[in-house]
């Protein structure tokens, strides 16, 4: 009676194991429009924003349970899509870590699980990072140690990256607008601007900071805030005034224009850029017909919270030789269905073992004992 019990549990059990598991590895199958390329695409760059790993040290064991499956919930989505989906070059749009003040001891460790548990190395597939103000600071934290452990552990915060027929251009937005705490990054990535040569091609521009807009094109507004001494505390879009700087070097007249990928705004957003003047632009709602502008994809974040997400950017070039560009938003889902998978798992295994142990002693009570033997009196 007890295995037949245990029996029916178990295949419950095997059932929502069998459903919740075909969906998380499966789940971007349902929805290949959003969560593959093109076959014929020219552009395959797959882009995440703001993972935001956070620290285990000094914490209790639930946290740091926690922390352990939230780098495996994003190394799956990392993982899922890539293998499934088969881009050329990844992006991680900035705020790999979850803060800026961590010494070194903590930077390195997580910098391991980054590596190792979240965006492991591939042969095939270039890995570019992008630097966010949790990795480096704003300008008013950014500091010579940050810049260089950054450096060390993701590579060059400014660096231009041609693939022949089409370049990625990344830059370090934070260091941008001000007041500075130290002015020398400023000038290092205006002058990274300047000395950038005019591309025929087109350019994907890469920044954790997107470009600024006026309040209800995105869900976040224009927002600046400073320390009581005067530094930048805080920003949410490039000023004006930089991000038309930043556009007239990257986008020239007579340029192959392209597209911006930004970061930063969890909740993501689309936006069109257009030229008004010949050093002037402005942010408009996205309108993917506009002739001319240059449109910039805000990355929502891969975190549990919003869902997992990986954008997909592909670029094409048509009859004429001009390009065409795509950006499609494939989530997953909360961390919660993910870690009830992985629940599940654990509660199958023990199931399994339980149920053989109970057929083992139910067939042991139940075997058949031999009849003694009666000798027979002479």
């Amino acid at each position: 009676m007890t295995s037949v019990v245990f029996r029916k549990a178990l295949l419950v059990l095997l059932v929502a194991w069998f459903c919740i598991r075909l969906y998380v590895e499966n789940y971007d199958r349902l929805n290949r429009q959003k969560c593959r390329f093109r076959p014929d695409a020219d552009v395959k760059l797959m882009v995440f924003g703001d993972p935001q790993i956070p620290g285990s040290r000094n914490v209790s064991l639930r946290k740091r349970l926690d922390v352990f499956g939230n780098d495996h919930y994003l190394g799956h989505v990392y993982k899922v899509l890539r293998s499934h989906a088969n881009p050329n070059q990844v992006a991680v749009m900035g705020d790999l870590l979850s803060s800026q003040w961590i010494d070194d001891e903590e930077f390195y460790s997580r910098v391991d699980r980054y590596s190792n548990r979240i965006f492991p190395h591939s042969n095939d597939i270039e890995l570019f990072n992008v630097s966010g103000n949790h990795d480096v600071g704003y300008s008013g934290e950014m500091t010579v140690e940050r810049i260089s452990r950054y450096e060390h552990a993701f590579g060059k915060v400014n660096f231009v990256r041609d693939f022949g027929d089409w370049r990625i251009v990344c830059i370090n937005s934070l260091s941008l607008d001000g007041p500075q705490y130290d002015t020398q990054f400023n000038k290092q990535t205006l002058e990274f601007l300047d000395q950038l040569s005019p591309s025929e091609n087109p350019t994907v521009l890469l920044t954790h900071v997107p470009l600024h807009k006026e309040s209800g094109v995105c869900s976040d507004g224009p927002l600046f805030r400073y320390y009581e001494w005067g530094t930048l505390k805080e920003q949410n879009h490039l000023s004006e005034e930089v991000s038309n700087r930043v556009l007239n070097a990257v986008f020239p007249p007579g340029s192959g224009g392209g597209v911006v990928v930004a970061g930063h705004d969890h909740e993501g957003c689309q936006a069109s850029y257009v030229r008004t003047s010949d050093k002037e632009w402005a942010a408009k709602v996205f309108d993917a017909t506009e002739q001319g502008a240059i449109q910039e994809y805000t990355v929502r974040s891969m975190m549990g919270a919003y869902g997992g997400n990986g954008g997909l950017l592909e670029g094409t070039r048509t009859a004429d030789g001009s390009w065409s560009f795509e950006f499609k938003l494939c989530p997953f889902a909360v961390q919660h269905i993910w870690w009830v998978s992985k629940v599940l798992d654990v509660m199958v295994h023990s199931f399994l073992a339980l149920y053989t142990i109970v057929r083992i002693t139910e067939l042991v009570r139940h075997r058949p004992r031999p009849r003694a033997k009666i000798e027979k009196a002479d």
